[in-house]
């Protein structure tokens, strides 16, 4: 060994040596790893379980999706809703929400993992619908269909109109076309005054386009007969 090879070795030894200690972590960062593993375990139980076909429903931790959760007349705990649908053994979710910008307001192919996102939502939800084989080629044939003709969310909730839809209505459209009506999922009123005003300045829809309409509410997709809620699923809170 030359000398300037001693020196490097004696100079990595006198660093290590000489290197400070990682700083412990503190009970709250302790707590947080410890929620994160466990709300990822949450996850990897849920993939799992869920199937091609199934009803994704998640509970969001923002201030629409508390909004949302309000207009549901039965069941208030869920927001959100998708169709589950495997490719290339990976899980994803189709899935439509609103954006202003006009940039992710069209039909998503969304990963399991990200729809299901626990730093944005509060727990999450699988249903399964009573769906024949043929059937359920039929209604994941029809959301890809949507998803690569880029409907976009329909910001007037119109039911008649099929160039553009919310997630509730292409899930409740779907499988009435893959079960000949079998499965129809139900449609209220939207008759509560409350919510006028805040339909008004969200989606800026003038409140006569939206007063009393027919509207499919996200319990509707779950309540229906002809689906069962396999697991639901809470994340713990930081």
């Amino acid at each position: 060994m030359n000398n300037n090879s001693f020196l490097f070795l004696i100079s990595l030894l006198i660093f290590a040596c000489g290197s400070p200690p990682a700083p412990a972590l503190s009970a709250d960062q302790l707590k947080q790893i410890a929620v994160k593993r466990e709300n990822d375990s949450i996850v990897q139980l849920a993939k799992g379980l869920v199937q091609p076909g199934d009803l994704l429903l998640r509970t969001g931790n923002d201030y629409a999706s508390d909004e949302i959760k309000a207009f549901s007349k039965q069941d208030k705990t869920y927001s959100h809703g998708g169709i589950a649908v495997s490719d290339s053994g990976r899980m994803y979710v189709y899935h439509i929400e609103p954006d202003f910008n006009y940039l992710q307001d069209k039909v998503r192919k969304e990963p399991l993992d990200s729809f299901c996102d626990p730093a944005r939502n509060m727990g999450f939800a699988i249903g399964r619908y009573d769906l024949t084989n043929e059937e359920k080629k039929v209604f994941m044939a029809y959301l890809e269909k949507q998803f690569t003709s880029k409907v976009a969310f329909d910001m007037v909730f119109d039911l008649k109109s099929d160039d553009k839809m919310y997630c509730s209505e292409m899930i409740r459209k779907g499988l009435m076309k893959a079960t000949n009506k079998r499965i129809e999922i139900k449609v209220d009123k939207l008759d509560d005054r409350r919510k006028y005003k805040l339909i008004k300045q969200y989606f800026k829809v003038p409140e006569q386009r939206f007063a009393n309409m027919d509207v499919v509410m996200i319990d509707q997709l779950f309540l229906n007969p002809h689906c069962t809620l396999i697991q639901k699923f809470t994340f713990k809170q930081p």
